[in-house]
């Protein structure tokens, strides 16, 4: 049962808060013997440790401490699954550039589509994702993920993954990554980590342009292309986030944004801040354009951002 006690235990944080406030110190960082730095990292590998799994030398004896450092570590092992279960730890990464920013422990999805999951995360609070100085359950999207992790001294591990090909129905970080790069590449579609009909198609185009086989997928081999040609001098990467729009449906980190900015503008009631532009979003959305006298048709566009001083 060690699953459920991994998530009893990160469970039994809830609420706890770095001490002083703002300073990064707590008991998690006393233990691991590294204080006063950012503490996701050391919040998940404290709870394995005190749950009876301690995920041993990664980074020191204790676990690790960054998230890039583990998900390196993880991949090398092959540890890294796309059907995860209670007790796994997950990475995220924000801006789909293909560096994790944050980690937690995956609790459960919200529902049978498992597009969206809780998780337990230590250093995080609503409005400061990485940085936020406290143990909570957490919303989340898959579309900002990384990876999912499932270590390998759990006594049941996830499945892992075999096939390393992105396509069709996929989610992550990894698939807003490449959706950027080919935007970066004047390729038109919508930046926001969901591999779609849109994807597809563009995918079936830029293969078209480069004289290779037509198959919607992108396997390793084609994101190397994709990656060459977006390095190329000369392709400057685009201030830009999900095609210079936002409306319901999108997610990711530029939604994540845009509801971070509305409520500091005041949401009422407060949005929750997990990426996903859903109907709270919407009513939000066209309250901030009624008063200020933009449009009102709940769709974030040039002059919302402008107003909202988000840059796209």
């Amino acid at each position: 049962m060690s699953r459920k006690t991994i998530i009893e235990t990160a469970a039994s944080q809830n609420g706890t808060k770095e001490s002083p406030a703002n300073s990064n110190k707590t008991k998690y960082g006393e233990w691991y013997g590294l204080n006063g730095v950012k503490w996701c990292a050391i919040f998940v590998s404290w709870v394995y440790d005190h749950a009876g799994n301690p995920l041993g030398f990664i980074e020191t004896a204790k676990g690790y401490q960054s998230c890039q450092g583990g998900y390196n570590f993880w991949k090398v092992g092959k540890q890294l699954t796309n059907e995860p279960q209670a007790g796994d730890i997950v990475l995220f990464d924000w801006d789909g550039n293909g560096i994790c920013d944050h980690t937690g422990i995956f609790d459960s999805w919200t529902d049978t589509t498992k597009i969206t999951f809780f998780s337990w995360e230590g250093n995080t609070a609503v409005g400061n994702n990485s940085d936020g100085g406290m143990v909570m359950r957490r919303q989340r999207n898959r579309s900002m993920v990384r990876a999912f992790v499932s270590p390998s001294v759990l006594d049941n591990p996830s499945p892992p993954i075999v096939d390393s090909n992105m396509k069709k129905g996929d989610r992550g970080s990894n698939v807003s990554s490449m959706q950027r790069m080919l935007h970066n590449l004047n390729y038109v579609l919508t930046v926001d980590g969901f591999f779609g009909n849109e994807t597809e198609k563009i995918i079936n185009q830029f293969q078209k342009d480069h004289g290779l086989m037509v198959t919607g997928e992108v396997t390793p081999a084609l994101l190397g292309a994709i990656q060459g040609q977006a390095g190329e001098p000369g392709v400057p990467p685009r201030k830009f986030t999900t095609g210079s729009y936002l409306r319901k449906g999108n997610s990711g980190a530029a939604v994540l944004d845009l509801q971070t900015a509305l409520n500091v503008a005041g949401a009422n009631p407060k949005l929750t801040e997990d990426g996903v532009f859903d109907n709270a979003t919407v009513t939000a959305l066209k309250n901030f354009q009624k008063i200020k006298n933009l449009t009102v048709d709940g769709i974030a566009g040039p002059e919302v951002f402008a107003a909202l001083s988000l840059k796209v």
